[in-house]
């Protein structure tokens, strides 16, 4: 179970590579969805290294609880609370970026960004090339 767990922070950094790449080249909602992909499996894996196992879900409420219980965190959920908007512009970019026509704009993905390095910060990792 150790390997297909270090496999989700293995994954999650080749995404968050992916969607700094597809940022810098203007393809922003490529970018979106490979920024959401890299947080979802961070937390997973945060969850994973702690319990053995992780939740089959895509919704940041129920991954970020999640993460909060195990840890027993409460700068994770007070992080959730202050930035829940940043949260749902995430899931939004899990499913909009596929299946509907929308757009996302470089400044809102800057912010996802910026918003998500805090994120990783908070958790205790610096997986970023900075």
């Amino acid at each position: 179970m150790e390997k297909e767990i270090k496999f989700l922070k293995e994954r999650a950094f080749e995404f968050w590579e992916e969607g700094i790449k597809l940022f810098n080249e203007k393809k922003y909602n490529l970018s979106v969805f490979n920024i959401e992909q890299a947080i979802q499996l961070w937390i997973k894996y945060l969850i994973g290294i702690k319990i053995g196992d992780w939740p089959k879900t895509h919704y940041f409420s129920e991954l970020v609880e999640s993460l909060s219980d195990v840890y027993k965190s409460k700068k994770v959920v007070d992080f959730y609370k202050n930035n829940e908007i940043f949260f749902n512009n995430l899931e939004d970019a899990y499913f909009t970026s596929r299946y509907f026509p929308k757009v996302f704009s470089e400044n809102t993905v800057s912010q996802l960004i910026e918003n998500s390095k805090k994120f990783i910060k908070i958790t205790g990792e610096k997986f970023l090339n900075e």
